[in-house]
C-alpha cells in the first residue's frame, strides 16, 4: 500500500484521503490553518456567535454527493436550509444544504479518523530515489511518501512545483477570482431577506446567519460577500477600509443605519473558479504527484468532492 501525503484539508483532500483511508492507505493531511473546510470556513467570534464566512450552502446534483450528505445529514453534520430570499423556482428544482452548527461541519465526518497536521503550511516538495519529501519554511519531515495530492488552489499549486513545466503550464490556463468576505454582527436585525443577491451593487451577496438551522437565533450576524470586479480594485486596502466601504454601501442600499456591534473582514484570494481546469484533476508522468480541486470542474463543494474522489480512485488502480 502507498503511503500517502494530501495538502489541504478541504473537501477536495478530505474526499481523497477519506476514501483512501477507507481502502487501508496509510494517509497523511497537512494544512496550513488550524482546522478543516478550507473555503467551507465558519468564524468563531465567541462562546455564543460563529458565522459562516465562505461557502453558504451546497447542492448536489452527483449520486455521490448526495449519499455524502444524506450521511452528513443521519449522522448530524449537516441540515437542509429553505431561505426566503432565494429564487423560488431555483428552490423548487435544487434541495439547499448546510452543515451544523456551521458550515465547516461537513467535512468534520470526514476527518474524524483521518491523521491530519494542522498550522503546517507546505512550501516545498522533493523527489529522490522515488520517494518524496516535505518541507515548511522551517521544517523537513524525515517521513517519506510515496505518493503526494495537492488539494489546494492552482496558484498554491505553482508556487511549490514550479519546475515541473508541464503541470505549470496546465494550471496557469485555471482563473479564480478573489472575494472580500465582511462578518457583520448588528444589534438590529435588517431589513433584508435570509438571503440577499444584488445585480446592481458592488457585493454580491447579504446573508442573515442566524436564518440557518442551529444557529443563535438571538444574535442578528450576517456576512457579506463582494463582487469580484470590486474586489480586485480593493484586494490590497487594510481590512477596516474594507470594512468601512461595505458598511457604508451596505447602509446606502438597504436604506438603514447599520447598528454595528461586531465587524471583521476576511481576503479570499482564491474564491471563485471563472475559468475552470475542464477535467477532475491533473498527475505527473510517473503517477506519484496529483493536482485537484473545485477548480479543476467548476466553483463549489461538489465539484471538490468529485475531484477528491476521482483522484483516490485513480490511485487505487495504479
Amino acid at each position: 500500500m502507498y503511503k500517502i501525503a494530501i495538502i489541504g484539508a478541504g473537501m477536495c483532500g478530505l474526499s481523497c484521503g477519506n476514501y483512501l483511508h477507507k481502502k487501508g492507505f496509510d494517509v497523511t493531511i497537512f494544512e496550513k490553518s488550524r482546522g478543516v473546510g478550507g473555503r467551507m470556513a465558519t468564524k468563531r467570534i465567541d462562546d455564543d456567535i460563529s458565522v459562516d464566512h465562505g461557502a453558504q450552502y451546497v447542492t448536489a446534483n452527483s449520486p455521490y454527493f448526495k449519499n455524502f450528505l444524506d450521511e452528513c445529514i443521519s449522522n448530524g453534520y449537516a441540515s437542509y436550509w429553505n431561505p426566503s430570499g432565494m429564487d423560488i423556482h431555483y428552490l423548487n428544482k435544487n434541495k439547499i444544504f448546510v452543515g451544523v452548527p456551521g458550515m465547516n461541519n461537513l467535512v468534520k465526518m470526514f476527518s474524524k479518523n483521518l491523521k491530519i497536521n494542522f498550522s503546517y503550511k507546505v512550501e516545498k516538495i522533493q523527489r529522490k530515489n522515488n520517494k518524496w519529501t516535505i518541507s515548511s519554511e522551517n521544517n523537513e519531515l524525515k517521513e517519506k511518501f510515496d505518493l503526494v495530492v495537492f488539494a489546494i488552489p492552482a496558484k498554491q499549486v505553482i508556487d511549490i512545483i514550479s519546475q515541473d513545466e508541464i503541470l505549470v503550464n496546465e494550471l496557469s490556463k485555471v482563473v479564480i477570482d478573489p472575494c472580500w468576505s465582511l462578518i457583520l454582527v448588528t444589534q438590529k436585525k435588517l431589513g433584508c431577506n435570509d438571503y440577499n443577491r444584488f445585480d446592481d451593487s458592488n457585493f454580491a451577496s447579504v446573508v442573515y446567519n442566524g436564518s440557518k438551522p442551529k444557529r443563535n437565533k438571538e444574535v442578528n450576524s450576517y456576512i457579506v460577500h463582494t463582487r469580484p470586479e470590486w474586489t480586485k480594485k480593493n484586494l490590497f486596502l487594510e481590512p477596516y477600509d474594507i470594512e468601512l466601504k461595505i458598511c457604508n454601501a451596505l447602509s446606502s442600499k438597504l436604506k438603514e443605519h447599520l447598528d454595528i456591534k461586531y465587524m471583521k473582514a476576511h481576503r479570499w484570494l482564491y474564491a471563485q473558479t471563472k475559468k475552470p481546469l475542464g477535467k477532475s484533476f491533473l498527475s505527473s508522468k510517473d503517477n506519484s504527484l496529483f493536482i485537484g480541486g473545485d477548480w479543476c470542474l467548476g466553483a463549489n463543494a461538489e465539484s471538490a468532492f468529485i475531484s477528491g474522489l476521482e483522484i483516490a480512485k485513480f490511485i487505487i488502480k495504479i
